[in-house]
């Protein structure tokens, strides 16, 4: 976390460099901060048998990007770098196998991912509006059950992912506000032998955020 909020500053104290210098005509930079809706699966036993039920959370998301606007096009690419923290709720059900318990709980998740995007911008009157889509790469990913030690799924839950977004954004001056999806190329799903079933460790989540661009 202290890695990504230096160099949120970093970049932020680059833009007024570089509008010194007159190049944000092409290159624009900025940051957002938002709240998230998420579902994931979540490993669960019935009867011995392994299976996995959705699980909702929510939380915050900070973001700080670069946007490359190619000249004479409306079309940009927008690398980003992203951290998500989420609070997921446990359903009630037996976790005896998994957590030793059957009660509530709740989860934290975090991610640090990195998406770059290629989108497109269309001028009104005094905003424009975005769209934009791409893939996202993890770096990091930090999720998982307090006392889950079997070692595949383990692996299904912190395992970096490639997954993809999709966005539309409103921009009027230096302010902007974006929603996003967050999907998934596949269901990848994770099978164990001596546990009969299997899990499904992708996520999909809704972020609302707003933000400043120079």
């Amino acid at each position: 976390m202290k890695k990504f909020i230096l160099s949120a500053l970093f970049v932020l104290s680059s833009a007024v460099t570089m509008n010194a210098f007159g190049i944000l005509g092409i290159l624009n930079v900025g940051a957002r901060i938002g709240i998230v809706s998420s579902s994931e699966q979540i490993p669960t036993t019935s009867d011995g048998i392994m299976e996995s039920i959705s699980a909702e959370g929510t939380g915050w998301t900070g973001t700080i990007f670069a946007r490359l606007n190619i000249p004479k096009l409306p079309i940009y690419i927008q690398p980003e770098l992203q951290y998500t923290k989420t609070t997921i709720d446990l359903p009630k059900f037996n976790l005896d196998y998994i957590l030793g318990k059957e009660e509530e709980g709740v989860e934290s998740h975090k991610y640090i991912d990195l998406p770059i995007l290629l989108g497109a911008e269309f001028d009104l009157a005094l905003a424009s509006i975005r769209v934009n889509a791409g893939p996202v790469f993890a770096i990091t990913s930090e999720k998982g059950f307090r006392d889950l030690v079997e070692e595949d799924f383990i692996a299904a839950y912190n395992e970096p992912k490639v997954s993809w977004t999709a966005g539309l954004a409103v921009d009027l001056f230096w302010l902007t506000a974006e929603i996003r999806y967050n999907g998934n190329f596949k269901n990848d799903t994770v099978n164990t032998e001596d546990i009969a079933g299997s899990i499904n460790p992708n996520r999909t989540s809704w972020n609302l955020s707003f933000g400043i661009t120079f």
